[in-house]
């Protein structure tokens, strides 16, 4: 057994999956195959935009298809894919689709992960691996918790099948019978910090919980997978809220930005991308005066009624450009298409 590491997020492991490893790097795809689910669990933090809802997503950006899903792969460099939801074997027949797809698009080195809430039979279960599937993370649902004599036979049946075999659970409270489980498999567990969200703020409340000051976590959540978890005969890694934002995202956001940035695009470190925009009284009279101080076509573009320019440009030549009636700014965005606008800086 490895020994135990910890970062400044406060998510700590002696143990991390194949598809945790690639989380890690920012370059995982983020599959949502569905907002459907039958369960009702307290504590979900699905959006109102998610949740009960049929809808797919692919990181951030909803998609209709599986070009969609190839091309936000492609925008990250994805090495791997967590196909997450709602319950995503209410869809079944559509992860698989989605799971051979994946592995033509990107190879068989193309790790794909998939968690569930259901009790996955050995059909199933041997169906998923064939289409491509190489690690299963179940997540019992805590009315589930005293009662799991199915939880120990579907992970042995995982890892039968070929398959890395783990539980994912929110750091509730103790749970000995999933532990007993995961001692007699094998199986890893991965443990979430419980968080605050639109959907599950109320319940959470009702039951004691309350949010950290300056993030979603739920005040106790870390300690609890502390006392009850770090238990050096298992393999454990839990994640916190923190470390979803301050690496996870932003690893991603990084790898797309790279990836995707326009010739006059800076990428930071944030995962961001910062450049200039003009917004013109009059787009010829902006252009002519581009053209005439020798801006090169491929530094600038023109979007609607406004130019988006090389920031470092810009700040050259925006004397000349007032002169003409313009209003210019430097712009920080992440790099999704109709990205989230960070900041804005009048020049």
């Amino acid at each position: 057994m490895t020994e135990w590491t910890s970062d400044f997020t406060g998510s700590f492991h002696n143990y991390l999956s194949p598809g945790c490893r690639i989380c890690h790097q920012g370059a995982s795809l983020v599959l949502f195959v569905t907002g459907l689910c039958d369960r009702t669990c307290f504590y979900c933090p699905l959006s109102e935009a998610r949740k009960g809802k049929d809808l797919v997503f692919a990181n951030e950006q909803k998609v209709k298809g599986i070009e969609g899903i190839l091309e936000e792969g492609r925008a990250i460099g994805a090495l791997g894919t967590g196909i997450t939801g709602g319950e995503p074997l209410l869809k079944k027949d559509f992860v698989v689709e989605c799971m051979k797809a994946l592995k033509r698009e990107f190879g068989e080195d193309h790790h794909i992960h998939l968690y569930t809430g259901s009790r996955p039979g050995p059909s199933t279960l041997k169906a998923l691996r064939r289409a491509g599937l190489d690690e299963i993370r179940i997540h019992p649902p805590l009315e589930d918790w005293n009662d799991l004599r199915w939880l120990g036979p579907v992970l042995a049946e995982a890892k039968h099948q070929g398959l890395e075999a783990g539980v994912e659970i929110p750091a509730l409270g103790p749970a000995p019978r999933i532990l007993s489980a995961i001692q007699k498999t094998g199986a890893f567990l991965n443990l979430n910090e419980l968080e605050f969200s639109e959907t599950n703020q109320k319940a959470l409340k009702e039951i004691g919980f309350e949010a950290k000051d300056l993030s979603c976590g739920a005040i106790g959540s870390e300690e609890t997978a502390r006392e009850h978890f770090m238990n050096s005969e298992l393999k454990v890694h839990y994640c916190s809220s923190k470390f979803k934002d301050a690496i996870q995202l932003r690893e991603r956001l990084k790898r797309r930005a790279d990836r995707t940035s326009r010739p006059f695009d800076t990428p930071t470190e944030d995962g961001t991308i910062i450049y200039g925009a003009i917004t013109p009284s009059d787009l010829n009279i902006a252009l002519e005066m581009l053209n005439r101080l020798g801006v090169p076509p491929e530094m600038y573009s023109i979007c609607g009624k406004k130019v988006e320019i090389a920031g470092w440009i810009l700040e050259d030549i925006s004397e000349k450009l007032k002169k003409v009636g313009c209003e210019l700014a430097l712009v920080e965005r992440y790099p999704l298409n109709n990205g989230f606008v960070v900041e804005v800086i009048p020049l």
